[in-house]
């Protein structure tokens, strides 16, 4: 089951999830492998989150990750 993003903590509104590749045209980097990072489509705030890569973990797992850090706030029990 996929984990639910939660809105912008700054303006509300919706998030979305991009998937960027780890490599470049000319055949350089991790062909196969992406990093994800979280924008609201409204105020542009982003998450960046170290291991957020599948260079060595699973593509799932480095979607999670970075969903993780996206919905964690700074009044959330650890």
């Amino acid at each position: 089951m996929p984990i639910e993003l939660k809105p912008c903590p700054f303006c509300g509104n919706e998030v979305e999830v991009e998937k960027i590749p780890l490599w470049y045209g000319n055949g350089h980097g991790y062909s196969g492998c992406y990093e994800f990072k979280i924008k609201c489509k409204s105020c542009g705030c982003t998450v960046d989150q170290p291991k957020n890569d599948s260079i060595y973990r699973s593509e799932e797992k480095a979607r999670e990750n970075a969903i993780d850090a996206w919905n964690r706030r700074a009044n959330d029990a650890e």
